[in-house]
């Protein structure tokens, strides 16, 4: 399957027994199956014709799961509803409609509903996104929201073509590099070493130049040598490398002067984590060591800004949808002033002393509107406090949201992920348990429910 832009349309199969509930108005699947839900979403507005939608069971053949009329397909975050199917529970490999077959990873548990996410671009369906955060991510790049891995054509060091098709549907590690660079270049080269043996084999590293002048095939040759390197290194024309970088932030540069980069794609090429400081390398690979500046020298003997491999290995597994949702706590909980969604400004230290639950939302996040009057509920009987982070949206949108789940309480925005960030968040929702004294007890991924909630609240407010 080829994967295209997302300045398409979406054909969406929610995931969450009280999504179901929210958009169809109907209630648990009878004893032993499970759902989908089919909706349709876009970025400016699209259509789909007539057409019969079936899902290919892992292993098995394809079943009919409804059809489909000419629907016609609103800008995300809306969305119009398109079916609602009970299937056997199990796993599932690809979704089928207007005569196009997605591979998808669909895992559909027993009286439970499963998200997919289709795009569609003019009509004709283009890439599947599975599960929560799939569905999620495909919201956000529909409305622009996230970066995107660019659309290249770019030469390796042996002088062989690569494209985006190439790398299409692998989670992608790229990275910013030239060869004349002495400093930090060689320690981000040191991370992908290092990530060659952590992660599966299926996952694509890159190192793509931003010095057209200096980068030729033979130079990057000499550096593959030089690194011991197994990946591509990539370069082009300066228009070729322009527009890749640009949509990216990242400057075309020469010698030592040059901007950071290294980014996670998921397997849909939408940004998932980028770091842009200096990593702890711990150690370069091969002959790096030599080419050192006393610069370079210095950043690899003082950790850089203290992100690491594993920390880029953990993201990794996330984008690929491959680690546990839950997730162990330990540490303080980082500080943090944000501007108040309503006006005024949030701080987590407002909260000092109180168990607090930190949670992680959007508008555009169908399990949040489930969640979120939960979240304030379980807390309440725990007398723990509730801090709401509005993640990458729009702040019309949010309060518009918050007001139909009448939910209210400070909410902090931020639009730009920085709090995001602070707290691993690459999908939503993120929700985090936090002590009175400030240590983290725990964070889970995806939507909570009554007895997720009720151990983490427990565990917080223990003693109070």
């Amino acid at each position: 399957m080829s994967l295209r832009t997302l300045g398409i349309a979406a054909v969406t199969v929610l995931v969450t027994l009280g999504v179901i509930s929210a958009f169809v108005g109907i209630h648990a699947t009878p004893s032993g199956g499970g759902t989908l839900l089919v909706s349709l979403s876009s970025r400016s507005g699209d259509s789909l014709g007539d057409t019969q939608i079936a899902v290919h069971s892992a292993g098995g053949g394809w079943s009919a799961l409804a059809h489909l009329a000419n629907t016609a397909v609103p800008p995300a975050p809306k969305v119009a509803r398109a079916a609602v199917a009970e299937v056997a529970p199990g796993a599932y490999d690809g979704i089928r409609l207007a005569g196009v077959s997605l591979a998808a990873s669909i895992r559909v548990p027993a009286g439970q509903v499963e998200p997919v996410l289709i795009t569609v671009a003019d009509g004709v369906p283009q890439a599947a996104f599975a599960g929560d955060q799939d569905y999620n991510d495909g919201l956000l790049g529909l409305q622009g929201a996230l970066k995107e891995l660019p659309d290249f054509r770019l030469l390796d060091q042996d002088g062989q073509p690569v494209t985006k098709a190439s790398v299409a549907g692998s989670v992608v590690v790229l990275a910013a590099f030239h060869t004349t660079c002495h400093d930090t270049c060689p320690l981000y080269t040191a991370i992908l070493h290092q990530l060659r043996r952590r992660v599966p084999t299926s996952v694509r590293l890159l190192e793509v130049s931003t010095d057209p002048a200096a980068d030729s095939v033979p130079a990057l040759k000499a550096y593959a040598a030089l690194a011991d390197t197994s990946w591509p290194l990539l370069t082009g024309s300066e228009g070729q490398l322009s527009a890749f970088w640009g949509g990216l932030g990242v400057q075309l540069s020469g010698a030592d002067s040059h901007t950071n980069f290294l980014g996670v794609f998921d397997a849909h090429g939408l940004l998932h984590h980028v770091e842009t400081g200096v990593p702890d390398a711990g150690s370069v690979p091969g002959g790096l060591a030599g080419i050192l500046s006393p610069v370079g020298r210095q950043e690899l003997a003082g950790h850089g800004d203290g992100w690491d491999a594993a920390l880029v290995a953990d993201q990794v597994r996330t984008a690929a949808n491959l680690g546990s949702v839950s997730a162990g706590g330990g540490g303080l909980a980082p500080a943090f002033t944000v501007a108040g969604l309503s006006g005024g400004r949030v701080a987590l230290a407002d909260y000092a002393g109180s168990p607090v639950v930190l949670n992680f939302w959007s508008s555009s996040c169908a399990p949040c509107r489930q969640e979120l009057p939960l979240i304030v509920e379980q807390a309440a009987a725990h007398h723990a406090k509730v801090l709401l982070i509005d993640e990458r949206d729009n702040a019309g949108a949010a309060l518009a949201f918050l007001r139909q789940i009448a939910v209210t309480g400070p909410v902090g925005s931020d639009p730009g992920g920085t709090v995001g960030r602070l707290y691993g968040v690459s999908v939503l929702p993120v929700t985090v348990f936090i002590r009175p004294d400030g240590t983290i007890e725990g964070k889970y991924l995806g939507q909570t429910d009554a007895a997720i909630l009720g151990n983490h609240l427990a565990a917080i407010s223990a003693g109070r």
